[in-house]
């Protein structure tokens, strides 16, 4: 095998880890806050139940969108609009 090649899976092996603590870390962030969601594709994708609207969530990445079309980045910046959209 090439150098690179061996690189490259080194890399992907540490992207998918990376996901996966993400997708652990960001649930029980949810499930803490009292966040109300559910589950699908074996926690990569979550419908989390907003204050006006359901929001998906993947929570590997981090991104998020309303389904009216608002859309960010990070679990942190999730709970912090569902905490503006409830005042």
């Amino acid at each position: 095998m090439s150098e690179l090649a061996d690189s490259f899976r080194k890399m992907r092996k540490e992207g998918q880890a990376k996901k996966a603590f993400n997708r652990r870390k960001s649930t029980k962030l949810l499930v803490k806050k009292g966040i109300r969601f559910t589950c699908h594709n074996n926690g990569a994708h979550l419908i989390v139940d907003g204050p006006d609207d359901l929001i998906d969530f993947w929570p590997g990445t981090g991104r998020w969108k309303t389904r009216d079309g608002v859309d960010g980045f990070g679990v942190k910046s999730l709970i912090n609009y569902m905490e503006t959209q409830e005042e």
